[in-house]
């Protein structure tokens, strides 16, 4: 062995080595035939599991709600969007209750799932009325900070050889709004005399708030669960502190959390406090626009940020919203700190009563990289945890594969076989070379036994799909329906051939008419 090399021998040696070694795949592997397995399969097997699917399909629904047409709601939405549908719940239950109160930012608010005219996306766009500090050059400068800024917990330094590398080739760092723990802020401007806030738009999405004070979860929440959510959060106030801004929404009612599409969708409906959850920190960019002219030192924000956090994990670890005030309030803060105790680690309590009320010489709470340190252990959990939840979504997403290439083949097919218009075109004929397509048709679908009686074979169906699509050399024997004409041909010529109709078909085809500005939610959730 030769270092920089490798193994070093005679000619025999290496030409016995070498055909020891697989072939290099030149082409799409054949897939392996049919089995006695393969035939048992069901449509079942086909896609996401039963309980994703499920899960899809509620997002799905609820993606595409609309307000009625003549709903005088849609008047508050801008030009550039439709299809509004509120977000918020009690608007949901009362229209028009957005107008008689006030948010959390001082303004009254209206929250919609709406759909962009320029790319056909969904989005959550906030609208604040009665809002006069804000123009429309604070509202691009503080979009600007927002959308440049740099993640540094993803980009690392100039020593980090990746980094350097990503630099040399031109690849730009990660974003800080496209942190996995932060809603993406868009845009921001000013319109109808109200201010806007283009988010990304998550369906099924509900605050902690909603979710486990106001939603009926039973407490006191598992401490696995309230750590996860605490790692989470360190995670995304670190690295908005590392950037140099300040998150200023780290509220129960401006922090989402969806089911986790992995373990957390399977586990949701069998326990009661709804398994795994992603938390996102919503609204960012909104108080640097309304506070623009009358900001805060950064340090003061970012600690304000870390008296907040403590807040959200008191009010998680008692089941009640605990606010500013009430960390004031000594007899409030003796009745939840011996509560956490007799529920929770001490290392729990620790981290909560040393953020909410620190006890030291200038009463300031530890900075986050000093919270990160001791949340520290409990994020190889998290990490370990989120891998799993990748490996379910990896598997899902492999048997998505099989049903995204069969359903491609099967439109191919579903455009060729038997055009009304081609019937008197020799090419396209029961005497053309596209008659093959429509035997092919027969051969996978149309199976019958002896008697006549109709074969259900899905293992067959999928095994003809999946040689079809890798073009494999196997012969098949293609018969007519009157027993007539018999063809013997291989799974690459009816590639051929199909791809040879579908390409002729294409060219002389016609752009599809005109449609209306697209409306719906469908599988366009973002």
């Amino acid at each position: 062995f030769v270092p920089g090399v490798g193994f070093t021998g005679s000619a025999a040696e290496a030409e016995e080595v070498s055909s020891r070694q697989p072939m290099a795949a030149t082409a799409a592997a054949p897939p392996p035939p049919a089995t006695s397995l393969s035939s048992a399969r069901t449509l079942h097997s086909l896609g996401l599991p039963e309980d994703l699917w499920a899960h899809y399909r509620d997002l799905d629904s609820e993606s595409s709600r609309q307000l009625d047409p003549a709903d005088a709601r849609h008047r508050a939405v801008p030009p550039g969007y439709v299809g509004a549908y509120p977000l918020d719940l009690d608007e949901q239950r009362e229209p028009g209750i957005s107008n008689k109160k006030r948010s959390t930012f001082g303004y009254p608010t209206m929250c919609f799932r709406v759909t962009s005219q320029d790319d056909g996306r969904l989005y959550c766009l906030r609208r604040l009325d009665s809002v006069r500090c804000v123009s429309p050059k604070i509202a691009s400068s503080v979009k600007d900070v927002w959308v440049n800024a740099v993640d540094p917990s993803l980009s690392g330094n100039s020593r980090n050889s990746s980094a350097a590398a990503n630099a040399a080739a031109g690849i730009p760092p990660p974003r800080l709004v496209d942190h996995p723990n932060v809603v993406r802020f868009y845009k921001a401007f000013v319109s109808q005399r109200a201010v806007f806030f283009v988010h990304r738009y998550y369906p099924g999405a509900r605050t902690l708030l909603e979710r486990y004070l106001h939603g009926g979860v039973p407490m006191p929440l598992p401490e696995d669960l309230l750590w996860s959510i605490v790692t989470q959060l360190v995670g995304v106030v670190k690295a908005v502190h590392g950037s140099n801004l300040a998150v200023r929404t780290l509220q129960m009612n401006h922090v989402l959390c969806t089911t986790e599409a992995g373990i957390g969708a399977v586990s949701a409906a069998s326990s009661p406090v709804g398994g795994r959850v992603r938390i996102r920190v919503n609204c960012v960019g909104i108080p640097d626009a309304l506070e623009f002219e009358a900001r805060k030192p950064l340090a003061d924000l970012q600690r304000e940020d870390m008296f907040a956090l403590g807040r959200v994990i008191m009010s998680l670890a008692t089941g009640t919203e605990i606010l500013p005030a009430d960390t004031a309030n000594d007899q409030t803060m003796a009745q939840c700190e011996q509560y956490i105790a007799g529920q929770y680690s001490r290392t729990l309590l620790s981290l909560v009563m040393n953020l909410v009320r620190p006890r030291n010489m200038t009463n300031d709470p530890p900075t986050i990289f000093d919270v990160a340190g001791m949340v520290a252990q409990h994020a190889f959990d998290e990490l370990s945890a989120a891998q799993i939840a990748v490996d379910k979504v990896d598997e899902s997403l492999a048997n998505e594969y099989e049903a995204g290439r069969t359903l491609r083949l099967l439109l191919k097919l579903g455009f060729v076989n038997e055009r009304p218009e081609f019937g008197v075109d020799s090419r396209w004929s029961e005497t053309g070379d596209n008659y093959v397509l429509k035997l092919f048709r027969d051969f996978v679908f149309h199976q019958a036994d002896g008697n006549g009686r109709p074969v259900m074979d899905l293992g067959h169906v999928v095994t003809a799909l999946n040689k079809l699509d890798a073009a494999d050399e196997e012969k098949i024997v293609l018969v007519s329906r009157d027993g007539k004409n018999v063809i013997v041909v291989s799974y690459a010529d009816v590639a051929r051939c199909l791809e040879n109709a579908y390409g002729e078909l294409c060219d002389g085809s016609v752009p599809p008419p005109s449609r209306a500005p697209y409306m719906g939610g469908g599988s366009r959730g973002y």
